[in-house]
């Protein structure tokens, strides 16, 4: 029994290497049905899943992030207010928007004084240890 076999499929194994079509160039001239994506497949999948019923009857996307992109919509359409100024070309030396300063730390009489009490306490204690018996 002889089996029809495309021409083209002959011609492929006589080619050079660098001039052979890629699989994918060889199977895409097949008609047939496109496979259903993946997403259909998990939706036919998880049919009867209330989940999967809400999102097929509400959409993808949560009811929140539909209101924020009608509110950003409404903000583009509202005219711009006339009592706040508009802002213009900031200066090199850093105008409004500055970096506030480092707050400068005051030595009170009591601070030095309990940071000296506290290391001679640190070395009377670290004395007395060594010299004790256990």
């Amino acid at each position: 029994m002889t089996t029809a076999v495309d021409p083209h499929m002959r011609a492929v194994p006589s080619m050079p290497r660098g001039h052979r079509p890629s699989r994918t160039a060889l199977t895409s001239h097949t008609p047939g049905p496109t496979p259903p994506t993946r997403e259909q497949q998990l939706l036919d999948r998880m049919h009867g899943n209330p989940r999967v019923a809400y999102r097929l009857e509400h959409g993808a996307l949560p009811h929140w992030m539909r209101v924020a992109e009608e509110r950003r919509v409404q903000l583009e359409r509202a005219p711009a207010r006339s009592d706040v100024p508009e802002a213009g070309p900031v200066s090199a030396e850093g105008g409004r928007h500055r970096r506030p300063r480092a707050r400068r730390v005051r030595w009170s009489g009591r601070r030095a004084l309990s940071y000296v009490l506290a290391v001679a306490g640190g070395v009377l204690l670290g004395q007395v240890v060594a010299m004790s018996p256990w």
